[in-house]
């Protein structure tokens, strides 16, 4: 990922508080002085949530008293990560999970990804993590996951919530299947590097984070990517002052203006991060045409509107639906995809060589 994704990454990162300060800061302290689901209103859906049992405040405290010990022992006896270091990337990433929770569940989208994951490295930079890779990636481990845990576990809550499941099944539930998953996730890593060892032929894991510029100089330039060398990437730390006075004057001239009200700084910001590299120039150009298509005609008519989204839901599941065939049929037989125009070297591209040009 370039420096655009960089950029535009730290801007979302601050657009998001000040975007979430000045449309919805009055909605946020009414419901944190509305407590009990009988005072939400006329939700039919907190109505009927009200009549079960609601989980006890102890019980998620106790819950995360018990994995904090956990953690912070862990990687302090097996020196991964100073004690207190874990308690400041765990406070640091829980006050992200507000405001970014908040605007992914009002769009729809997960704007949390290269933001959030960036913040952590330029704190474990700045904290001369960097000489360490496994500090510095025990330290973004720990708070990255946190964060998107956090948004998962209220994506189920806000389903239970929905489909009218019990608080606390629900939760047992949630336990359940966290004990589950993880302990099945790491016995399956133990058996497979006590098989093969760390550095093997076929380990293959990698993550998108290995591929942006940000992250890479973590274990890659030990200089640190805002400093010596890299200090004219210092520049990129502008995108944060961009970021948090974008949504003023929109915030303003909605006032006078009432469709600017749906005018979603954040939510463009994190989308032009993603089109210099994970995006092609023909789906960009895909996307734009149909969007645009369906806004200005279908859209207008709010009788419609459901169908809208009922295509959208459709397009989505026959697009992983696919996924699927073309990975079983092609991938996992060892056969090639066929060849047509665009699909020859194709590598994400289109066959524009210069659409993916490395950073010099």
């Amino acid at each position: 990922m370039g420096l655009v994704t960089v950029f535009t990454s730290f801007a979302c990162l601050s657009s998001v508080f000040v975007h979430m300060i000045l449309y919805h800061s009055a909605d946020l302290w009414k419901q944190f002085r509305t407590k009990s689901l009988d005072n939400m209103g006329n939700d039919i859906h907190a109505r009927l949530m009200s009549l079960y049992k609601t989980v006890p405040d102890w019980w998620y405290f106790i819950l995360f008293c018990i994995s904090l010990i956990i953690i912070c022992v862990i990687c302090d006896h097996n020196n991964w990560l100073n004690w207190y270091l874990v308690l400041l990337t765990l406070f640091i990433n829980a006050c992200l999970v507000l405001p970014f929770g908040l605007l992914s569940s009002i769009t729809g989208q997960f704007l949390q990804n290269a933001p959030v994951y960036y913040l952590s490295v330029i704190i474990a930079q700045g904290l001369a993590l960097g000489q360490e890779s496994r500090e510095s990636y025990t330290y973004i481990t720990i708070g990255y996951v946190l964060f998107v845990q956090s948004l998962s576990l209220i994506q189920d809550m806000k389903l239970g919530h929905y489909l009218k499941i019990p608080h606390r099944s629900l939760f047992l539930a949630q336990c359940l299947s966290s004990l589950v998953c993880s302990s099945v996730s790491i016995g399956i890593q133990y058996m497979y590097y006590n098989q093969y060892g760390m550095n093997n032929e076929f380990d293959s894991s990698f993550s998108i984070f290995d591929y942006t510029l940000l992250g890479g100089s973590v274990y890659t330039d030990k200089n640190g990517f805002f400093s010596d060398a890299n200090a004219e990437n210092r520049k990129l730390l502008w995108g944060f002052l961009v970021g948090a006075i974008l949504p003023i004057p929109t915030w303003f001239l909605s006032a006078r203006f009432s469709w600017l009200e749906h005018f979603h700084w954040p939510l463009i910001l994190v989308t032009v991060s993603w089109m210099p590299s994970l995006l092609s120039a023909g789906a960009l150009c895909t996307w734009i045409i149909i969007g645009l298509s369906v806004c200005l005609t279908v859209g207008k008519y709010s009788f419609l509107q459901r169908h809208i989204y009922l295509t959208s839901a459709a397009l989505d599941l026959g697009l992983n639906l696919t996924q699927i065939i073309i990975s079983n049929a092609f991938i996992n037989a060892e056969r090639l995809f066929p060849s047509w125009r665009g699909t020859q070297n194709n590598n994400g591209y289109d066959t524009c060589t210069l659409a993916l040009t490395s950073n010099k």
